[in-house]
């Protein structure tokens, strides 16, 4: 009797034990990411006032053939232009997380680059938002609605070979808010005329990235 006393008290040391690390495990990996951007997550609302803004709401049907036109290609580019052009030196501040986010996916895996993801949500809360503006001006200077937008940015870097869509300004803070994660976009099929289309832009295209991986 004695003997199976002691060994209820070992369990239930045991599962306190337990209880406590898992308590710490949902502290570390949910409630604490969360808590410390807190003040980004109020300030990143003004991201889907924004997106409000913009002036074509019609319905986007995605191609059956995933095919680009050249039309769409320019203005897409069009609006990556008055981007950049609205940014200016901060780009360059965007760039450089953009980097420091891929090398610690590279280095150190996804967990990693989701964290450093959370830390861009603090450091570059305003040039987000910033960078918002200045697309959803440019969008609705080149009459692209958003749905139809972001269906082209996808196609265009699928046909560069480049995933872009993993880390949305959006997706991220809602992931951060609920303890989830990021998850990884794939190329899917692309066509040949897309890569064709998009191959003459390649150089620019690529120096934009950051603002595509950005959901930008």
């Amino acid at each position: 009797m004695k003997k199976l006393g002691i060994g209820c008290l070992v369990a239930l040391v045991l599962l306190g034990g337990l209880g406590l690390v898992a308590a710490y495990l949902i502290y570390d990996r949910v409630y604490k990411p969360a808590s410390e951007y807190v003040g980004s997550f109020k300030e990143l609302g003004a991201i889907a006032e924004l997106e409000r803004e913009v002036k074509n709401t019609a319905p986007f049907t995605e191609p059956a053939d995933g095919e680009l036109s050249e039309d769409l290609v320019e203005r897409f580019v069009a609006v990556q232009d008055a981007m950049r052009v609205s940014l200016g030196a901060r780009l360059e501040q965007l760039k450089a997380k953009y980097d420091q986010i891929e090398e610690a996916r590279k280095t150190r895996g996804n967990e990693a680059s989701f964290r450093e993801g959370l830390g861009a949500l603090k450091d570059l809360t305003s040039l987000l938002v910033q960078a918002k503006r200045a697309q959803v001006e440019a969008l609705n200077a080149a009459g692209f609605s958003f749905k139809e937008y972001e269906w082209v940015r996808r196609q265009v870097y699928s046909g560069l070979g480049v995933v872009v869509s993993s880390l949305d300004i959006k997706d991220l803070a809602r992931a951060a808010r609920e303890g989830g994660k990021q998850v990884e976009a794939g190329l899917g099929q692309v066509s040949e005329r897309n890569r064709e289309l998009v191959r003459r832009y390649e150089k620019k295209l690529r120096e934009m990235a950051p603002l595509a991986f950005f959901g930008l």
